[in-house]
C-alpha cells in the first residue's frame, strides 16, 4: 500500500517538464484487497499557469496531448512501481473530452507506454457529462472504440441521467458515501448502475460499514476509513 502512495516524477519521451503522479489504491470493503487505482496529479488541466511566457506556452498545451500524456505517465509509472492494479482511473478535464483528437491521442499513448487501453479508464465529472453530453456521450463512444474504459466521477453532483444506452458504455461510477441514503435520487443512479454491472466505488466510506454496503452493490472504496 505505501509502495503505491509514494510520489513518481516520470516524463513521456516528448515531455518538456516533469510531473509528478501519485496512485490511490481503490480497495475491496469487505475483503480489503487493492482492485484498481487512481492515477492522481497535484495540477489539473484547468489550473494551469496562465500568464506571461509560462502562460502563454501552457496555453498551446493540446486538452488531448495533456490527457493522453496523462495515460503514459500512468503506464510508466504502475510498471516501475510494479502495481499490477486494473484498471488505472485517469480523470479527463471536460476540454479534452469535447476534443476531436483525444482518443487517437490516448491510444498512441498507450502503445508507446506498452499497455492495453483496456487497463486504463478515463474518468468524466458528471457535472461536465450533464453540461456537454451529447459532444461528451460521442467522444465517450470513440474512447471505447479504441478499447479504453470509461467511468464516471458522481462525488460532487449526480444530475446526470445513467439511461441504458449510457450506462451500457461505463464501466464505474464513484460516489460520496456519506450522500447515498440522504439522497434517493442518487440511490436510484446507485442502484440503475449496479443493475447493469457498474462498478461503484465509494468515497468516504467506513471499513465498518462494508457489508451494509456490499448490499447496496458498493463493494468498492478509495481512501476508507478504519474503524476507530
Amino acid at each position: 500500500m505505501q509502495q503505491l502512495r509514494t510520489r513518481a516524477e516520470q516524463t513521456s519521451p516528448k515531455a518538456s517538464s516533469v510531473a509528478p503522479l501519485r496512485f490511490e489504491p481503490v480497495v475491496h470493503l469487505v475483503k480489503g484487497d487493492i482492485v484498481n487505482l487512481i492515477a492522481e496529479t497535484p495540477k489539473r488541466y484547468e489550473e494551469r499557469v496562465s500568464f506571461g511566457m509560462s502562460g502563454l506556452i501552457a496555453e498551446r498545451i493540446s486538452p488531448a496531448l495533456w490527457l493522453a500524456h496523462e495515460v503514459e505517465l500512468a503506464a510508466q509509472a504502475a510498471y516501475r512501481d510494479e502495481a499490477t492494479a486494473r484498471p488505472i482511473l485517469i480523470q479527463a478535464p471536460i476540454a479534452a473530452m469535447m476534443h476531436p483528437d483525444t482518443p487517437m491521442a490516448c491510444d498512441a499513448a498507450a502503445a508507446r507506454s506498452k499497455i492495453c487501453p483496456q487497463e486504463i479508464c478515463i474518468e468524466v465529472e458528471d457535472a461536465a457529462l450533464a453540461q456537454s453530453r451529447d459532444d461528451i456521450v460521442k467522444s465517450i463512444e470513440a474512447l471505447r472504440r479504441r478499447g479504453f474504459r470509461v467511468g464516471i466521477n458522481a462525488t460532487r453532483s449526480w444530475c446526470t441521467p445513467l439511461d441504458t444506452g449510457l450506462r451500457l458504455m461505463l464501466d464505474c461510477v464513484r460516489v460520496d458515501a456519506r450522500q447515498i441514503c440522504n439522497h434517493e435520487d442518487l440511490m436510484g443512479r446507485v442502484e440503475a448502475a449496479v443493475a447493469c454491472g457498474m462498478a461503484v466505488i465509494a468515497e468516504n466510506a467506513n471499513y465498518r460499514d462494508g457489508e451494509e454496503l456490499a448490499e447496496l452493490g458498493i463493494e468498492l472504496g478509495v481512501r476508507p476509513r478504519a474503524d476507530a
